[in-house]
């Protein structure tokens, strides 16, 4: 690819195209594109979302063409990567969207990120941005829509875009339900982008060899900076479904219709569930199958990763029974990224996290008003346990708060400096999880013990806010007041579980779940909907009058 003349000043990765330009980057449902394929439309595209970025400060005095914000809604495809590159070639800062959040979600998404125009990769994405807008008197921005066909993979050179500014500037705003209020907006610098890259190649082994097969939302840092970016960074393969499905998952895993040899699999635990429910329906009953499919993902596929929530122990020695492969637990959140995880080779126990990722700082603490940082230490660890110390001199594990520093760590929730505050230490120097860790001296490894609000549920791989579903159940006619909390499941990790006090017995035929998930569903994303309801007399509280969860859960479990 010595034909492209890649600026330094680009951001994340654009210099080492130059070193893969005719290998396959990516293969989706419709083509493949090589890096230099992708680079170039990417790069046509950049001029003509410019010249769109121009015109609108050309009307409007108030944009900071050092500052833009452009959403991205586009499907599972090559789409996305070239909205994202372009964007980023501009220096834009991207928030990319899903096409599972429902209208109102999505204006809101594009009203608090200020966005100066949104991106979308096809006619059903269009549809979409087009009503939240037209619903929507606040906002007015452009939609740019991709067309792939129409845009050359020829190499173009001409230059005159925006300059964008590296470094610490915004790449990224991914937002993620908090405890309470609306979702916020988590800031990522392009260094931390970076710092998520280079420390997860170190940690997994990532070669330019590698092929994953991608089937997680590009919203999601999982999905996206996992699955696409560290892949890209490093040259390698990405062959990318437009959705998780379990049939065609296997017949990838084991190469049975396809060329491609799959390296590399990443997946949160509702996705191993429903791989194995497909095994056991297609292909148990033959011996001769299941052999095959042991010795292909035993000794063909060298990652199977999974994440994003708690993994149960039987799926994980239910997989192992299958493919012969014990599945890479690690533990990350959008604030700070992957930050635990269990060796990519040696011993991997389940249910464990193994410990920090490179360039990674953790700390057990409890709070402590004395201490300067908020916290009394109990337990300190980096990647290497150069750095391991332990209080609790005895054998038994510790339990507290799991504090992590890492230049993987995100800048700040947008524009709420009083939330970013509160979630770092006093001293600023380590961002607050809200979840329980467990250091086990005896195996020398770490495990997360879940939250520490009641108010957070890990579903099928998302963080979803209990008050968010709350406050739209508290909008239906006949619920007087209802809680909702997170119930163990062996598929889900966590199902959903509305609890409703009706305002009269009469009106419990309007409350059943076929009846309440399409009344969420106008405000809340499908991961998001109730699994289940059940009808109660009377909520449980404290005596500050609060919602006692815990009391709540033994009453239903």
């Amino acid at each position: 690819m010595s034909s492209c003349n890649i600026s330094a000043s680009y951001p994340i990765y654009y210099e080492s195209i130059s070193r893969y330009g005719n290998k396959v980057a990516l293969v989706d449902q419709s083509s493949s594109y090589t890096y230099e394929q992708l680079y170039s439309i990417a790069r046509q595209f950049s001029h003509r979302l410019s010249s769109i970025i121009q015109q609108e400060k050309s009307t409007d005095n108030a944009i900071d063409t050092n500052s833009i914000q452009i959403g991205i809604l586009c499907s599972n495809d090559a789409s996305f990567v070239i909205a994202l590159w372009a964007s980023w070639m501009i220096g834009a800062t991207v928030i990319p969207l899903s096409l599972q959040h429902p209208p109102t979600l999505i204006d809101y998404f594009l009203n608090d990120a200020q966005c100066r125009a949104v991106i979308v990769g096809d006619n059903h994405s269009y549809d979409l941005i087009k009503t939240t807008l037209e619903n929507n008197s606040q906002i007015t921005i452009p939609i740019i829509n991709i067309n792939k066909n129409d845009l050359s993979s020829t190499i173009t050179h001409n230059d005159n875009l925006l300059s964008p500014t590296i470094n610490q500037k915004n790449a990224l705003i991914l937002y993620t339900s908090g405890t309470s209020g609306k979702p916020k907006g988590c800031v990522i610098t392009y260094n931390a982008v970076q710092a998520h890259v280079d420390s997860m190649i170190k940690a997994w082994g990532w070669t330019t060899d590698d092929v994953i097969l991608h089937i997680l939302p590009l919203h999601h840092i999982h999905g996206l900076m996992n699955g696409l970016l560290t892949p890209h960074f490093i040259g390698a393969k990405v062959i990318m479904l437009p959705r998780f499905d379990a049939s065609k998952v296997w017949e990838y895993l084991i190469n049975s219709a396809h060329k491609q040899q799959i390296t590399v699999f990443t997946g949160v635990p509702t996705v191993y569930a429903k791989l194995i429910h497909e095994y056991d329906v297609k292909y148990a009953s033959c011996s001769q199958t299941r052999d095959i499919i042991r010795e292909q993902c035993s000794q063909k596929i060298r990652l199977m990763m999974c994440g994003s929530a708690a993994l149960p122990e039987s799926i994980y020695r239910r997989w192992y029974d299958i493919t012969g492969y014990n599945l890479l637990e690690r533990y990350g959140m959008t604030e700070c990224g992957m930050a635990l995880s269990n060796p990519l080779y040696g011993e991997r126990i389940p249910g464990t996290v193994g410990k920090p990722m490179p360039t990674v700082l953790i700390r057990i603490a409890r709070e402590n008003s004395d201490s300067p940082m908020g916290y009394e230490t109990l337990v300190e660890a980096d990647s290497d346990y150069t750095k391991l110390e332990v209080k609790n001199t005895t054998d038994e594990p510790i339990e507290g708060e799991l504090l992590i520093q890492s230049p993987t760590l995100f800048k700040e929730y947008w524009q709420k400096p009083n939330e970013t505050h509160a979630t770092f230490t006093i001293d600023g120097k380590f961002f607050k999880t809200g979840d329980i860790c467990r250091y086990d001296p005896q195996k020398n490894v770490f495990s997360i013990r879940g939250r520490q609000s009641m108010d957070i549920i890990k579903r099928a791989g998302y963080k979803i806010s209990a008050l968010d579903i709350e406050r739209v159940l508290l909008e239906h006619n006949d619920i007087l007041e209802c809680s909702v909390v997170g119930i163990d499941d062996l598929t889900l990790g966590q199902k959903i579980v509305a609890i409703i006090l009706p305002k009269s017995p009469t009106n419990i035929t309007n409350l059943t779940i076929d009846a309440i998930r399409p009344f969420c569903k106008q405000q809340l994303p499908k991961y998001s909907l109730p699994d289940s309801v059940t009808i109660i007399d009377h909520i449980p509280r404290n005596a500050m009058g609060k919602v006692n969860k815990k009391e709540l859960v033994n009453l239903i479990v």
